[in-house]
């Protein structure tokens, strides 16, 4: 274990699950963060569905970490859902292959759970490079896209920041400001509220979270989804108790968001909301939102993309609107059939 000047206050049985395929060299870093960590761990297990393998000589280079190396279909979701049951440990870290994590970031949710015991799943800051520099979330500064997200009841993942003197946006922030994070009438996640040492927030990225096992065997993986598992985490999320996720200001790591085995935007983004509408229909924490509010939210995304005159994408938002309209929905149909991992084509 590292050494960086941290005085550790509490200790969490933590196994390490990494679901990968085909990224290696990605990997082997992530196993150097981890050997450097300051806080124990029990074991990794990864969960490798690709070709380019770790050999025992790769393995060998992290004396200090007891890793467990297993072979899986293509889906990342089956993936960690089969890590997850083989731990060991009370508390599983999540932790998405091209992740990059500092040493004493486990030590830092360990610390936060040791003060709140009711936590059950915790985070850091999720980094990613936008715009040549490392965000963790998208402040919204227009207000026309303030009351444009307003109206059609879609996501905001960053605070509010329009400085506007206007009437309608100032009693739009202050919506927002009452409802906290949140989840819209259409299903989409709002994310405003990162005061504070910690947030609590319902949906959050669970790529470098540390969760209670029993949660997670609660409210498992959907294996119905693609084999790259858009929209997996969301649904996951929304099994959680009321505590949500807890999210620290002051642990991070950054998301390296690897090209390999990426999809194009339009045909994640209409899985995407495949999966937000599989949700809607499965999940009885989702009983709120509805079908309804989520057409119009598909509408103001359609006006947007002709607005941008992005053509993939408005074909995108046009059949998946038809397929929830029609209940076509090819997740809940195969889930239905019982069968697993359904790859939905534009």
């Amino acid at each position: 274990m590292a050494d960086v000047g941290y005085s550790p206050i509490y200790t969490m049985d933590i196994s390490v699950v990494i679901p990968t395929c085909n990224r290696k060299q990605r990997v082997l870093l992530l196993l150097q963060n981890l050997h450097q960590s300051v806080h124990p761990i029990r074991e990794v297990i990864i969960v490798d569905s690709g070709e380019d393998r770790l050999s025992v000589t790769d393995l060998a280079a992290f004396p200090g970490l007891s890793v467990h190396y297993l072979s899986s279909e293509k889906s990342v979701c089956i993936q960690r859902n089969k890590g997850i049951q083989m731990a060991g440990g009370e508390w599983i870290f999540l932790c998405d292959d091209d992740i990059e994590m500092p040493a004493d970031y486990l030590q830092k949710i360990a610390d936060h759970v040791a003060g709140h015991p009711e936590a059950g799943a915790v985070s850091g800051l999720v980094m990613q490079w936008v715009a040549d520099a490392w965000k963790a979330d998208y402040a919204v500064h227009s207000p026309f896209a303030l009351v444009w997200s307003y109206v059609f009841k879609l996501s905001i993942w960053g605070q509010i920041l329009c400085g506007s003197n206007n009437l309608l946006v100032r009693r739009v922030t202050s919506y927002y400001q009452r409802k906290g994070n949140h989840i819209t009438k259409a299903g989409w996640p709002v994310v405003t509220n990162f005061n504070g040492a910690y947030f609590s927030t319902p949906v959050y990225g669970l790529g470098a979270s540390v969760i209670r096992k029993e949660w997670l065997l609660r409210s498992p993986y959907e294996e119905v989804l693609d084999r790259h598992g858009i929209g997996d985490n969301y649904g996951v999320s929304v099994g959680f108790p009321a505590t949500g996720v807890h999210v620290l200001n002051d642990a991070f790591v950054y998301h390296h968001q690897a090209p390999e085995n990426r999809l194009r935007r339009p045909l994640t983004y209409y899985r995407r909301m495949l999966a937000l509408h599989y949700f809607m229909k499965t999940k009885t924490q989702l009983r709120s939102a509805s079908k309804t509010w989520l057409l119009w939210s598909l509408t103001g995304n359609i006006l947007s993309f002709i607005r941008m005159r992005d053509g993939a994408m408005v074909r995108a938002a046009m059949k998946t609107f038809w397929q929830i309209t029609w209940e076509k929905n090819p997740y809940y149909k195969a889930a239905k059939a019982n069968k697993k991992v359904v790859e939905p084509v534009l």
